[in-house]
């Protein structure tokens, strides 16, 4: 039975009243009973977006009840015994050819019409209906209807102009370039290297580089995933990836039609309805193709689907290849030092150097709930000696953890935590002890079940919507990014602490350090890298500073704003005139740690810059409002810690100041961006150009890659407990948003003083105000001899810079950092944080 007739048979038997949202409405229905929910897989795709999950049960029950009229005629009736069979068989398999939707031709040929009107693709009807059936490379009999955009998009102008016109696909079309080329899944192989071979040239030069190690370190690893359901998850994120948009709108966009039919379960069951027993690479390629445009369909994502097609008879595990970063022993940290280490004498290896034992005993743990409801996690400090509540419990909130989501704080070997709901602390629902080899915890009620009776439970509890869609697959995205940690473990040693996967930064010049940020070199302590900027040293200030505003960043403005500043600029920190007609300066960045990575530039602000910061943040002819410091375990934890606990944690007082601030503040961040290696424009506010978008703007976040410029001051006794600056993004977010790098900028030096807002060195009659302490430790740094890893005194003008992340997307747990209590004076100082690829 061809389209056409099914189509006159089902048309002459039943008339069925329905509107173009009914239509989605029964389909609704029905995938409720068979696959329990909207669409299976969709999900939450950034923690700042928490729902109230009993709400969704609410709404989804108000959802599943709407009542479809169905007309059926009394021909049909009579009918029912002789073809009913036939017509519902055919009917539900036209159905899911057609991407789910029960849409019939001419509703769909008005949906084409439509879209070629709009985004003017190719009107040629050809493009969108083929009953050439010999074209299929499989046995597929019903493929022989090739549906319009719910099926494949006409023309990929159309989709393009789809995605463009709505702003919640724009991440793609605009924004700054890192945000339109960044792929999560850049990294990952499932391919051997045959398929991805298109010539005998090409053949007869291939390399396996199974074992190759690149500059910063990072070498192969083999990982292994369950079948199921790593396929799902996995192939949620490739389609996220070719389609430009979060993982969660492949799923759950009602007006996107054609996102329909790159649902996750339709290109599985299209893979499904494969024929023989090993389907080709070739045969599943072409599945895919069949779903998204052939510029779309990346050959890592075929082989990870030809992988499904051939195991998910006998249930094999996916098996796949990415890098992770092996960090290089202590005794190549130091070039001059120990020189014999890597020399082998008589024959025989020489002995290496350990790493001096650590007195911190710190570490960063991250806590996830794979529970249906918000929970809460508390430090439990335990009972309090002495004092007006001795006896008492002590407890510290940490942050309310939503569902599928993950909070993370600093911790030490011992410390208690547990979760309560969210109405009672009392009422407890699990305890932790951290330990240096459990630094992750999951609270899970179906922990204690067998693998068969889980899936059984999650089942039913679909089908009983006892959780959304997007929870299931949050939950079974934590379970891969769980069985992925333990092979890297094994390779590394080191605790996973990011989602899987990640794009990771291998150092050259290729397609993935386009949408990673360049990080410098750690390979000794010491080591002495150079970079220029054009950006120079303010030595005297404009009599008028005016914050900047969009318009002062267009072309022709910009260029005559930086004109107009070159007088009151230098390479020398001084103003001296010699060399005033150089119109950049080199700066020196040294290693002082490679584990964390750490560097330093010297004399990175003047001392005309370092003032007028000073004068922001200190009162005096600032007007920036310095508040008492806030602490926030996660960006996905609702609460931040107060009182008390804070204050036993960080004590200092901090205001925020825009890039746009003024033309000072405005050089310091492109200097900033030349220290980073990154392009200055990425630290701004993208405005999207009115031909993609029109009228409608992203949010700045959606494209800046910094915050604003954080203004602290420290009076004695102030200072921060060792603690990481990393967020760990929601599971689900397609860009895994986090803070890359850290930048610190130190106004005032030791023996500084600061009086009536004017930083001065001490004259020795003012020394009781001279700063002492202050100091940045970072105490889990690795080195031959010091317990207490390193420590930074501060230095005005001095810029000290530190990676958050590891070259493999991991994050660096040694990066722990510490401000040393103030015991004299007072200590400014002013933060970067630059994200990586855009801000959460």
């Amino acid at each position: 039975m061809n389209d056409t007739t099914m189509d006159h048979q089902i048309h002459q038997t039943m008339s069925l009243k329905m509107t173009s949202s009914s239509y989605e409405t029964v389909y609704s229905e029905q995938n409720e009973e068979e696959y329990g929910g909207e669409d299976e897989y969709s999900y939450a795709s950034s923690a700042g977006e928490d729902e109230d999950y009993e709400e969704e049960e609410d709404n989804d029950e108000d959802y599943s009840s709407s009542n479809t009229d169905y007309k059926i005629t009394n021909d049909f009736k009579q009918h029912f015994v002789a073809i009913g069979v036939a017509i519902i068989a055919a009917l539900v398999t036209h159905m899911h050819i057609n991407g789910g939707y029960m849409t019939w031709r001419e509703e769909m040929r008005k949906d084409w019409e439509i879209l070629m009107k709009r985004f003017g693709g190719n009107k040629n009807e050809n493009t969108i209906v083929s009953n050439n059936a010999a074209a299929a490379p499989y046995a597929a009999p019903s493929m022989n209807y090739i549906p319009t955009h719910q099926r494949k998009m006409a023309s990929e102008k159309a989709m393009e102009g789809y995605i463009k016109e709505n702003h919640q696909y724009a991440r793609r079309s605009g924004g700054h370039e890192r945000a339109q080329e960044y792929r999560r899944t850049d990294g990952l192989s499932f391919c051997p290297v045959a398929h991805l071979i298109t010539s005998p040239a090409a053949a007869a030069t291939a390399v396996d580089d199974s074992t190759s190690t690149s500059s910063n370190n990072l070498e192969d690893v083999e990982f292994l995933l369950a079948l199921d359901p790593s396929v799902r998850v996995l192939h949620s994120y490739y389609l996220a990836d070719a389609l430009g948009v979060e993982s969660s709108m492949v799923y759950e966009d009602p007006a996107a039609e054609f996102l329909g039919s790159y649902g996750s379960d339709v290109i599985l069951k299209d893979i499904d309805l494969l024929s023989g027993d090993e389907p080709t690479f070739d045969q599943v390629k072409h599945v895919l193709e069949s779903h998204l445009p052939s510029s779309l369909v990346d050959n890592e994502h075929a082989c990870l689907l030809h992988q499904y097609a051939l195991n998910k008879a006998t249930g094999r595990s996916i098996r796949g290849t990415t890098k992770v970063y092996i960090r290089p022993h202590v005794s190549t940290f130091y070039r001059s030092k120990f020189p014999s280490h890597s020399v082998a004498a008589f024959g025989k290896p020489a002995a290496k150097v350990g790493p001096a034992p650590l007195s911190f005993t710190g570490f960063a743990t991250k806590f996830v709930n794979l529970s249906t409801q918000p929970v809460k996690l508390y430090w439990d400090a335990g009972r309090i000696s002495s004092g007006p509540r001795e006896g008492q419990m002590h407890t510290v909130l940490i942050g309310t953890v939503q569902s599928m989501e993950s909070i993370g704080t600093a911790s030490h070997p011992g410390h208690q935590f547990f979760v309560a709901t969210t109405y009672d602390k009392d009422n407890v629902l699990d305890r932790y002890t951290a330990t240096a080899d459990e630094q992750v915890w999951y609270y899970d009620p179906l922990e204690d079940l067998s693998l068969e009776k889980r899936a059984e439970e999650m089942d039913k509890m679909t089908k009983d919507k006892k959780w959304t869609a997007k929870q299931r697959f949050g939950r079974e995205a934590w379970m891969v990014n769980q069985s992925f940690s333990r092979d890297y473990l094994v390779k590394t040693r080191m605790i996973w602490l990011a989602n899987f996967p990640q794009p990771y930064h291998d150092g050259s010049n290729t397609a993935l350090e386009k949408v990673s940020n360049h990080m410098w070199p750690a390979e000794y302590i010491g080591q002495v890298h150079t970079f220029d900027t054009n950006h120079l040293y303010f030595t005297d200030l404009p009599q008028e500073l005016e914050s900047l505003t969009k318009q002062d960043y267009e072309p022709d403005m910009e260029s005559q704003r930086l004109s107009a500043m070159e007088q009151f600029q230098s390479t020398s920190l001084k103003g001296e005139t010699d060399n005033d007609n150089n119109k950049s300066m080199s700066l020196n960045v040294k290693v002082v740690s490679c584990a964390p990575r750490v560097v330093e530039v010297k004399k990175f602000l003047s001392p005309v810059e370092v003032q007028h910061l000073i004068n922001l943040a200190s009162g005096e002819t600032g007007n920036v409002p310095m508040e008492l410091s806030r602490v926030s375990a996660s960006p996905n934890g609702g609460k931040r810690m107060r009182g008390d606990a804070m204050a036993e944690v960080r004590s200092s007082k901090g205001g925020w100041i825009h890039r746009e601030q003024d033309v000072v503040v405005d050089t310091i961040f492109r200097r900033v961006a030349d220290l980073l290696n990154i392009d200055e424009r990425l630290m701004r506010d993208h405005y999207t150009p009115e031909d993609l978008l029109g009228d409608v703007e992203l949010p700045p976040t959606h494209d800046r890659v910094v915050e604003a410029m954080q203004l602290l001051r420290y009076d004695p006794g102030d200072g921060y407990t060792a603690h990481h600056d990393f967020t760990f993004p929601s599971v689900g977010s397609r860009y895994q948003p986090r803070r890359f790098a850290s930048v610190l900028l130190y106004l005032t030096g030791e023996g500084d003083v600061v009086e009536n807002g004017v930083r001065s060195k001490s004259s020795g009659i003012n020394d009781d105000k001279a700063l002492e302490g202050g100091e940045t430790t970072f105490p889990r740094a690795i080195t031959t001899e010091n317990h207490d890893g390193i420590k930074i005194k501060p230095q005005s003008g001095k810029a000290v810079m530190f990676y958050n992340v590891l070259p493999d997307g991991n994050m660096d747990d040694l990066s722990q950092h510490a401000g040393e209590k103030v015991e004299k004076g007072v200590k400014y100082l002013a933060n970067i944080f630059i994200w990586d690829p855009i801000i959460n």
